[in-house]
């Protein structure tokens, strides 16, 4: 009981992969030839925190790690994975027990998977709904394209900008489009989980775009 109690804490805190994070985001900058000053005004994030980053003084939310993505056309994939992606047809991705990339908010931990393919028409997301109440999220998820949510365990209450809340058991689903601003709520006595897949049937995009905006990479490789 008390391993399990402290895995999850140490994915609810997340520490992240500062130390690769930074060593990343100097890497991609010197390979574009971009200065600070370029990498700020291309991702609106300052120069002194890109800086603190960098030299690993502050670890970047997810929030941050998107802008930084999305202002350098660099997918999440390849920003926290150095090295060339499966992105060739015939590719093929399995994701083992405990595998995945782990990414963590105030209202969801997240494990990723098949993610060292990048550019992925359809992006898999397990989700540890760990939000409420509406009043948990400062941003809705909103992105183009289609969602899938098949309830693992326990309970949820999806919440759409253009319908009533509606409830969702284990065992039992739901697709909808995902250009509606939606959020997921625990209603069971303990935390549901969710399998999320989206899908933009227009063009792959970034894993980023699916994720709150605040959440973080966890490193889970000492578990």
């Amino acid at each position: 009981m008390a391993a399990k109690q402290t895995k999850s804490k140490r994915a609810r805190s997340g520490p992240g992969k500062s130390n690769q994070i930074g060593g990343r985001l100097k890497e991609i900058r010197r390979t574009l030839d971009r200065t600070l000053a370029q990498v700020s005004q291309a991702t609106g994030v300052s120069i002194s925190n890109l800086s603190k980053i960098e030299n690993n003084q502050i670890s970047p939310s997810f929030d941050i790690m998107k802008r930084i993505c999305d202002g350098l056309e660099v997918s999440i994939e390849d920003f926290v994975r150095a090295g060339k992606k499966n992105d060739v047809t015939g590719r093929k991705a399995l994701t083992r027990d405990s595998e995945g990339d782990f990414f963590t908010s105030v209202q969801y931990d997240y494990r990723a998977h098949a993610s060292e393919i990048s550019n992925k028409a359809m992006v898999p997301l397990e989700i540890q709904v760990r939000a409420r109440k509406p009043a948990e999220f400062d941003h809705w998820s909103q992105h183009r394209g289609e969602e899938f949510v098949f309830v693992l365990s326990g309970a949820i209450e999806i919440h759409t900008e253009h319908y009533a809340p509606f409830r969702l058991e284990k065992g039992e689903s739901a697709y909808f489009d995902s250009s509606m601003r939606h959020i997921y709520l625990s209603v069971s006595k303990a935390d549901a989980r969710v399998l999320s897949i989206s899908h933009d049937p227009a063009s792959a995009q970034h894993i980023s775009n699916f994720m709150n905006p605040a959440a973080r990479q966890v490193d889970r490789s000492g578990d």
